[in-house]
């Protein structure tokens, strides 16, 4: 028994199993964290427009904002046009309400295209 033990231990065997093409591809520590960041930035953002209203604006927000970016008290979202942001800076009020309302503090709210 010793004797196929040794033999097993002396064959090479892979690291780690992959299918090619099935599983995604190794990604780099960086590109890992950009990805973990915005997806906590987006259900942040999903729990801000739970609590925006009039419904036309969380609609506004919903379809055409995305939060990119908070960190000590400001909220960074982006919208994809000049028209829209002079829309969304209307409904600052709003968004500012909703942040307050989800989270119990006062967020500064940026907009920016």
């Amino acid at each position: 028994m010793s004797r196929t033990i040794m033999t097993l231990k002396h064959q090479a065997y892979p690291k780690q199993l992959e299918l090619p093409g099935v599983l995604p591809k190794k990604m780099d520590t960086l590109k890992q964290m950009e990805e973990a960041i915005q997806g906590m930035l987006d259900l942040t953002w999903k729990t801000v427009l739970l609590h925006i209203s009039p419904r036309t604006t969380k609609e506004l927000m919903r379809q055409h904002g995305k939060l990119v970016a908070l960190n000590d008290g400001e909220a960074r979202i982006k919208v994809s046009s000049t028209a829209l942001l002079l829309m969304a800076i209307q409904k600052l009020p709003d968004i500012e309400s909703a942040f307050r309302k989800a989270f119990g503090a006062t967020v500064k709210i940026r907009i920016e295209v």
